[in-house]
């Protein structure tokens, strides 16, 4: 599972990519108050995942940088 800050972000920001993708696929449009639920439950269903292993970062943190890099993802432009 992932243990670091960086593969923590590496991970959300990916997934923030791929729902944007999906939602640009499928024409939806999001509100940004829609967005901020999606990256918490994301960040919350994510931790739930993570907490059966041993990790270096606290799980308050880790959803933190988990909804962030999430947004991040999904406000990014690719191609």
């Amino acid at each position: 599972m992932l243990e670091t800050t960086e593969q923590i972000q590496q991970a959300a920001y990916l997934r923030g990519q791929q729902m944007k993708q999906r939602h640009r696929e499928q024409q939806r449009v999001i509100t940004d108050k829609a967005l901020a639920v999606l990256a918490a439950d994301f960040a919350h269903v994510f931790l739930f995942q993570s907490n059966q292993y041993i990790t270096v970062v606290a799980a308050h943190e880790r959803a933190g940088i988990c909804a962030k890099a999430f947004l991040e993802g999904y406000r990014s432009t690719f191609p």
